[in-house]
């Protein structure tokens, strides 16, 4: 019994030794197992070796010592409220939206070249640099009316032009807000105002005038019927015509004596 005991604690370290190999093994595959998500990409990096290819969305075996970073490939928005000069030297308040994602392609590049934190290093100096110069190619007023898609347009180009070579792909440019000086914003709502009443002014002489244009034709028209009605009533239609309707009433059911004064020289007696 004694010797039983004694193998029992002797063989005590062994299976402690088995179990913590085990449990390493364990910790080993899981740490060699990765899951990318839907929407993102992999970058493995082995001690500054970064991998060739980022790794897509799916279940994937790396080194379990190297180091696993995801970027997001979906569309993300940058929100900015700034003050930025326009043509006239007038300071505006614009908040903008930017709508971006990673290139998968250059994803690599970009962690190798900026890192992690890309949009505070990159992405918003850059709005930030390229709206001001935009708004400095356009009148206060024209941003506040007509011209801000025309805007947008001009900023989202500038951004790919400087941020599409490090992987950052601009989707879109929105302006959300323009907020004007007050005197200003005074000013070019008065002129809008006044631009639309003379609008509806010309709408209003427009229609008087159409209106005046066929009275003037249905006169013309009433003018041009008597003149011609005058001109072929003469003495002898005109005797014809009451000679047809003596007969007409003459010729009725219900007439015995017609008298109907003629030429003044003498009445005309018609009986049935």
């Amino acid at each position: 019994m004694q010797s039983m005991s004694l193998n029992l604690r002797s063989k005590i370290p062994l299976i402690v030794i088995a179990a913590l190999l085990g449990m390493g093994g364990l910790i080993t595959l899981l740490r060699s197992i990765t899951v990318i998500s839907t929407g993102e990409i992999g970058i493995v990096d082995f001690y500054g070796q970064v991998s060739e290819q980022p790794l897509t969305p799916g279940v994937h075996l790396k080194n379990p010592t190297a180091r696993m970073v995801t970027f997001s490939t979906q569309t993300r928005e940058f929100k900015e409220t700034l003050q930025t000069p326009t043509k006239e030297g007038l300071m505006l308040n614009v908040d903008i939206s930017v709508l971006y994602r990673i290139d998968p392609a250059k994803a690599k590049q970009l962690y190798q070249t900026v890192g992690m934190n890309y949009e505070e290093i990159v992405l918003v100096p850059q709005v930030r640099s390229l709206m001001r110069s935009a708004t400095a190619n356009f009148e206060s007023k024209t941003i506040y009316t007509s011209d801000r898609q025309a805007l947008a347009q001009q900023l989202r180009e500038n951004l790919n032009k400087a941020l599409s070579d490090r992987g950052i792909i601009i989707e879109d440019a929105l302006i959300r807000n323009v907020k004007l000086p007050d005197s200003v914003e005074k000013s070019v709502q008065e002129k809008l105002k006044a631009e639309q009443d003379a609008q509806r002014m010309k709408f209003v002489l427009e229609r008087e005038r159409q209106e005046a244009d066929r009275k003037r034709i249905e006169a013309q028209g009433n003018a041009d019927a008597q003149r011609i009605l005058s001109q072929g009533l003469s003495e002898q239609a005109l005797r014809f015509k009451q000679i047809e309707a003596m007969q007409q009433l003459a010729a009725s059911q219900n007439s015995k004596v017609i008298i109907v004064g003629g030429d003044q020289k003498a009445p005309v007696l018609l009986q049935p």
